[in-house]
């Protein structure tokens, strides 16, 4: 007789357990069927209890654009996948609900030099503070309130510049320190700008006494007090490591911190190079007590 195959013999691509129907509105309905049916191309190929050979183990062979479909989606799947954990990644890491959150963000950074940081419990601080022989002075700060709003101020005034987006407020740690960047960008153009500004004034005062002095109108008493002011406009235009003192003022210098010390101190501090000045009149001021 004909020997006979359940569908255990056969693989599961080969077995139909539904039925499908699309009607006229396009939907495609599936129904499970009663009896397992064969697909036309089944052919029994699993032979549990006999020898191995007899069973089609052999798989069919992928076609080469479906396989290169199939890797571009698997590596595009792969990139998504790769791209949105990187993305929950930085949100954990950068994004903050409340202040807590955010002043424990920022002690965790490194510190930036420009900036010095303060934090209470209804506001975060960071401030630049311009050193002074006097009282240190706060040119510009940086405030986030309790809820996270930005205030940015510029010499104790709101500052208001194009050169600066100020945001409404930070839920992101990167959003200050873009900030805070851009704040340090505008200060130092500012600074720029305020020494072009006291330089082309000296040099004008240098031209007006270069005119007076070539005037011949002055007597001896003015004419010192000018090439003394001369002096001291050039001294206020050299960098520390370019100045050059005039004999007449090192000797000058010498007298006065022997006659008030305390005069001398005085005219010391006014001028920007004063640890050179004091040195070099110090040596001069030895070298007149040891010719006495």
């Amino acid at each position: 007789g004909h020997a006979q195959v359940c569908e255990r013999h056969f693989k599961s691509e080969h077995l139909r357990t539904t039925s499908t129907y699309t009607d006229c509105d396009g939907r495609t309905i599936e129904a499970p069927m009663k009896l397992t049916r064969l697909t036309p191309d089944a052919f029994p190929a699993i032979f549990p209890d006999c020898p191995s050979y007899i069973s089609d183990s052999r798989t069919s062979r992928e076609e080469p654009e479906l396989k290169r479909k199939r890797t571009e989606n698997e590596l595009l799947q792969k990139a998504i996948h790769e791209s949105q954990a990187a993305f929950e990644k930085e949100e954990k890491q950068y994004k903050v609900c409340n202040l807590g959150e955010l002043i424990s963000r920022v002690n965790e950074r490194p510190n930036k030099k420009f900036w010095c940081t303060t934090a209470c419990e209804a506001c975060l601080n960071v401030a630049h503070i311009e050193p002074a022989l006097q009282a240190p002075e706060m040119l510009v700060s940086v405030v986030v309130t309790e809820d996270l709003s930005v205030s940015v101020y510029f010499k104790c005034a709101p500052l208001v510049s194009d050169d600066v987006c100020i945001p409404d407020e930070v839920r992101d740690v990167r959003v200050l320190d873009n900030l805070l960047d851009s704040v340090e960008r505008y200060c130092e153009k500012k600074a720029r700008q305020q020494e072009d500004k006291v330089g082309g004034v000296l040099r004008l005062l240098l031209s007006l006494l270069d005119d007076i002095c070539d005037d011949e109108l002055h007597d001896d008493e003015r004419a010192d007090a000018l090439i003394f002011l001369k002096e001291q406009c050039k001294l206020l235009t050299k960098k520390s490591n370019g100045v050059r003192y005039s004999a007449e003022l090192l000797v000058f210098s010498s007298i006065l911190h022997t006659i008030s010390p305390h005069a001398y101190k005085f005219f010391r501090h006014s001028n920007k190079n004063d640890s050179v000045m004091k040195e070099k009149a110090c040596t001069k001021q030895r070298k007149l007590l040891t010719l006495q």
